[in-house]
């Protein structure tokens, strides 16, 4: 009887924002509209390629200058930082669900703003660790993949397998650009189309590069790659 009243009790509470932890109005989806009002996109220009911050619009990075990445294109919504920060996080480790379609929206229509948004013929995302998946049935950016699928009016579906047991949030910066080159391997759904892969927060590039050439090795015509958010890189404010 108080394992049902206590969950009656939950219920019938109002939900916090997880970021300031103040009670969430009847009309609030995941923060409240404060901070909301605060899950700003990321301003200036990126790399058309990777998405990296670069000085001048559809210029490349020098990273893409000397070896252009696997994929063709790459949009990144916002910063992984503040408010943004906290939603990804709550819907990654903190059972938020409610935040994958607001969230999801944004960057949708990030992407549909793309030259090549008509072309995608299949959304799909970048798996998570495998140790991770006995937690939680979706990743979050499976989540956020249908939830941006089904604005862009396309199909979605798993195309990438991970190997191996280390987990790139536990690595170095210089360990996660070190990620093994069959670190993910594609199934043949991905033959002769164009995919988009999600994945919820670029750090070093590796891990969608990684994704991307896997996509491209299981028969992809070629791919495209949208992240929520990109972690600030310390070198732009030396």
């Amino acid at each position: 009887m108080g394992g049902v009243l206590a969950a009656a009790t939950e219920a019938m509470l109002p939900g916090l924002c997880p970021h300031c932890d103040q009670p969430l109005a009847g009309y609030d989806r995941g923060l409240c509209g404060t901070c909301w009002a605060m899950v700003l996109p990321r301003a200036g220009a990126s790399c058309p390629a990777c998405g990296t911050p670069v000085d001048e619009e559809n210029e490349p990075c020098l990273g893409c200058a000397r070896s252009s990445p696997p994929q063709r294109g790459t949009v990144v919504w916002g910063e992984h930082d503040g408010v943004l920060r906290s939603a990804i996080l709550s819907l990654k480790h903190g059972g938020r669900d409610d935040l994958a379609n607001p969230l999801a929206l944004r960057l949708a229509v990030a992407v549909a703003a793309t030259p090549w948004a008509a072309s995608i013929d299949l959304v799909s995302w970048v798996p998570s660790h495998v140790l991770r998946r006995f937690r939680r049935p979706y990743a979050a950016a499976q989540m956020l993949a249908i939830e941006v699928a089904g604005r862009l009016d396309r199909p979605h579906g798993k195309l990438l397998v991970r190997h191996g047991l280390g987990r790139q949030a536990a690595r170095t910066r210089a360990r996660r650009l070190r990620l093994g080159r069959r670190a993910f391997t594609g199934s043949r759904s991905a033959r002769n189309r164009t995919v988009l892969l999600i994945d919820d927060v670029i750090t070093t590039s590796s891990t969608i590069r990684r994704a991307a050439s896997a996509a491209l090795a299981a028969g992809a015509s070629s791919v495209f790659c949208a992240a929520l958010a990109a972690t600030p890189s310390p070198r732009r404010f030396i």
